[in-house]
């Protein structure tokens, strides 16, 4: 197993442990709970650029690791999004609906991505996808941030970040879907 690919199977287990800590702070942990998951957060996120990057400069793309990387941004961040949704400090800015859409989008873009490249047809992920990944990332970590922070503009942030992630995954969605069409229309023609 290559170096980025060890690093993305390291993202997996350090969500793991970040899941285990919003499971404490949701049983009453205190503050540092909060902290420590922020800054676990911040590291498994980052690190999921370091691996791409590493992949394609030392031309060490796989089909595992094509699978696998996007397969761990979809558990961190729709695991925060799970998890938060149900804690007490978090649940205002996570509401059960944002989870939903989350989630149904990227149900829905990895089944057409499965349904066109089983047909043969190239479905790789798209500029819009990448911007989804960075909104999406950046709400979860302020939501991670809130509870221990004292700052008002943190709670301002995470209440326009809700806004923002829920247009900008339908955005990427839309785009998606739009895109599957295309290639659908372009292959019946043929």
């Amino acid at each position: 197993m290559n170096l980025p690919n060890r690093i993305t199977v390291g993202r997996l287990g350090l969500a793991v442990v970040l899941f285990i800590l919003l499971e404490l702070a949701c049983r009453g942990g205190d503050g540092w709970h909060w902290y420590l998951a922020f800054a676990l957060y911040l590291v498994t996120v980052l690190s999921d650029g370091l691996d791409g990057y590493l992949a394609r400069t030392r031309n060490q793309i796989t089909a595992f690791g094509r699978i696998a990387d996007p397969f761990v941004d979809k558990v961190v961040i729709g695991g925060v999004l799970v998890l938060t949704a149900d804690l007490p400090a978090t649940r205002a800015v996570v509401p059960a609906w944002l989870v939903l859409l989350v989630i149904a989008r990227e149900f829905l873009v990895s089944g057409l991505r499965g349904f066109l490249e089983g047909r043969g047809t190239d479905f790789a992920a798209r500029w819009e996808g990448k911007t989804k990944l960075v909104v999406q990332a950046f709400f979860c970590g302020t939501v991670l941030f809130l509870p221990g922070s004292r700052f008002d503009w943190v709670a301002a942030l995470a209440r326009g970040g809700l806004w923002v992630t829920a247009a900008v995954t339908v955005w990427s969605a839309y785009s998606y879907v739009r895109k599957a069409q295309e290639l659908l229309r372009s292959s019946t023609d043929v």
